[in-house]
C-alpha cells in the first residue's frame, strides 16, 4: 500500500463553491474519521478549525453544498475550536467517487483553507492509478505525491477502506464479536442499510487485512 496526498488551489469556480462554507472559517483540519456513509452522503468526524477574525462556532452553518451540524464542541482556545461535527452532502455529490469504484481510506494530512484544499488517502497502485485518472478526466489541476507508508502497531485500522472500517466497527459496537454474539451480520446490515451478503463481504475482507497487517512479516 502507498499513501497519496493530493492538493489544489482552487481556482474562481472552487473558491465560489467553498465561498460560504469559508466565510466564517480561515482553515479546518480532519483529526479524525470516525464515520463514512457514503450511500446516505454522511460524514462524522472530528474537527479542528480556525475561525476568521470576528467569528465564532455559532456562525458556522450548512450552505447549499453541506449541510453541517456542530454535535458537540470538545475544547476551544482562542480562535482555534476542536469539534465533533456531522457533514451531510446532497444527495448524488459522491456519485463520481462511489462510481469510480475507489477503494481508498482516508488519512491525514486533510486540511481545508481559502488558499488550497488537502485530501490524502491510502490504498494499493491500482487504486491510486485510478484516482489520478479521475483527476485527469476532471481537469483537476492539483500536486499529487505518492510514497510508501508503513503502520505501526496502534493504526491497525488504517489498513481498512471507509466502509470496512464503518462495517467493522458498527459490527463490533453491535457485539457481533462478543461469546456469545450478540449481533449477527443481519442485524449489522439492518442497522447500515445494507444487504447481508454486502456486509459479510466486507467483514471478512476486514478481518483478512487486519490479520495480515497485524502479522506481518512472519
Amino acid at each position: 500500500m502507498r499513501k497519496i496526498t493530493i492538493e489544489i488551489v482552487p481556482d474562481h469556480r472552487l473558491s465560489e463553491i467553498m465561498r460560504p462554507l469559508m466565510e466564517h472559517i480561515e482553515e479546518m483540519e480532519m483529526i479524525e474519521l470516525l464515520r463514512l456513509d457514503l450511500q446516505k452522503g454522511l460524514k462524522i468526524v472530528v474537527l479542528k478549525i480556525k475561525l476568521a477574525p470576528g467569528s465564532t462556532v455559532d456562525d458556522i452553518s450548512s450552505t447549499d453544498l453541506f449541510d453541517i451540524k456542530i454535535v458537540e464542541v470538545m475544547e476551544q482556545k482562542g480562535n482555534e475550536v476542536t469539534c465533533l461535527m456531522k457533514v451531510r452532502t446532497p444527495e448524488g455529490f459522491d456519485d463520481v467517487r462511489k462510481n469510480a469504484d475507489l477503494d481508498l481510506t482516508w488519512t491525514s494530512p486533510m486540511k481545508i483553507s481559502r488558499e488550497k484544499v488537502v485530501y490524502s488517502f491510502i490504498g494499493e497502485d491500482e487504486q491510486i492509478r485510478k484516482a489520478i485518472d479521475l483527476l485527469k478526466e476532471f481537469g483537476v489541476s492539483a500536486k499529487i505525491s505518492i510514497h510508501n507508508t508503513s503502520f505501526t502497531e496502534g493504526d491497525h485500522l488504517s489498513l481498512l477502506t471507509e466502509r470496512q472500517r464503518s462495517i467493522l466497527v458498527t459490527a463490533k459496537k453491535m457485539g457481533y464479536y462478543r461469546y456469545p454474539r450478540e449481533a449477527g451480520a443481519e442485524d449489522v446490515a439492518r442497522a447500515l442499510g445494507l444487504s447481508t451478503s454486502t456486509v459479510t463481504e466486507h467483514l471478512r475482507k476486514a478481518e483478512v487485512r487486519l490479520i495480515d497487517g497485524i502479522l506481518a512479516g512472519y
